[in-house]
């Protein structure tokens, strides 16, 4: 990952954008599909628009996927390329003329957002998707006559269609080959109505769909936790061809020494049994630090690990630096990243805070500063 930059900042994190180039191709030679990434929520923390950038300038992405129209807006008016950005959530039906002006490709998910758009005089192009099996967002197959007579009376064909996985990332799993089987079906029905085009992008499969080599006819594929160097099931194949692309440090801001019976944060939830010196390091659950971390987990410093100590609070924690004699004010402690042979995943903090990674690379808040390097 290279040296943190010496800014003075009470947090930061590093964005490695070599390390996503790497993903990426690492995807793209094992789907052997185009990619197009999905890099909503701010890019999964990393920063949307310097990922997207590098995306489409260093990766040759020629198409983009977020959730909502705001962020395919603001992606718009910073990367105005002849790219295409799909919108995963699709539209209101009042937010249409702004699909127009901005050239954005909705994802549709309902029939009567399909239904809304009769007698309209002008449409973008369309991906319409198809719910094989996740009971979220998608048109059911029993819907689907339904749509097929709007779309006659629409008089287009669609430009796309999609489904999602509800658990690719599941290595035993039969469900995706289901929802495979399914969407496939009805993919095949669109093409005897001539309803779709026939070079539509067809695109079905996410990370652990890539990982697992579930593709089904996927013209295209939709890696997400993947780009940023994460697998969602680390047992998955080719899982350790993936590099983490964020690093996120902080620095000691105080130091002190307990004595037996002095506690620690807030509801003094830790108590000290014998002498120990904390170091109190400038990030908090303000910053994206779970309080579920509370007396869990670790972080590193000076190379090796540390126990975090009582309450995690809006902007400190405290950490055990007992063994670390060279601990002091200023001191790098590294919450995700490598530092010697000791390291730090978002799967670490995910488990000791029982959640999942995405979570974790989604609830780092923007107040802390992202640093590009390469």
């Amino acid at each position: 990952m290279g040296t943190l930059f010496q800014f003075p900042y009470r947090t930061v994190a590093e964005v490695s954008i070599r390390s996503i180039i790497k993903n990426l191709v690492v995807l793209r030679s094992t789907s052997q599909k185009e990619i197009v990434p999905v890099v909503k929520a701010d890019a999964y923390g990393h920063g949307l628009l310097p990922v997207a950038k590098a995306l489409v300038s260093r990766g040759s992405c020629h198409s983009l996927c977020v959730a909502t129209l705001e962020e395919a807006i603001e992606l718009r008016k910073k990367i105005p390329y002849a790219i295409s950005i799909w919108v995963l959530s699709g539209f209101l039906p009042h937010q249409l003329e702004a699909y127009l002006k901005y050239r954005l490709t909705p994802v549709i998910h309902s029939l009567n957002h399909l239904k809304s758009l009769l007698n309209r005089p002008k449409l973008p192009e369309i991906h319409l998707k198809l719910d094989s099996g996740m009971h979220r967002l998608g048109l059911l197959p029993d819907e689907m006559p339904e749509a097929y007579l709007t779309l006659q009376k629409l008089g287009i064909k669609l430009s796309g269609f999609a489904t999602h996985f509800a658990e690719s990332e599941n290595l035993v799993s039969k469900f995706v080959d289901k929802q495979i089987e399914i969407f496939h079906g009805v993919y095949q029905e669109l093409l005897h109505r001539k309803l779709i085009q026939t070079d539509a992008k067809i695109h079905i499969s996410n990370t652990g769909g890539i990982l697992r080599n579930k593709l089904g006819l996927s013209y295209s594929v939709r890696p997400g936790l993947g780009l940023y160097g994460i697998s969602p099931n680390p047992r998955l194949p080719h899982s350790e061809d993936l590099v983490p692309a964020l690093t996120w440090k902080a620095r000691v801001i105080a130091t002190k020494n307990l004595k037996a019976n002095d506690s620690v944060g807030y509801g003094r939830t830790y108590i000290a049994k014998k002498k120990e010196k904390i170091a109190i390091v400038a990030v908090g659950y303000a910053d994206g630090v779970p309080r579920l971390l509370s007396s869990e987990g670790s972080v590193i410093v000076g190379g090796k690990k540390a126990a975090i100590r009582g309450r995690v609070s809006m902007d400190l924690i405290a950490i055990d630096c007992s063994h670390h004699s060279s601990v002091k004010e200023g001191s790098l402690v590294t919450l995700i990243g490598k530092e010697g042979k000791q390291s730090i995943t978002a799967w670490d903090i995910a488990n000791w805070s029982r959640t999942i990674p995405y979570e974790i690379l989604c609830g780092i808040s923007p107040r802390v500063p992202r640093v590009y390097l390469d």
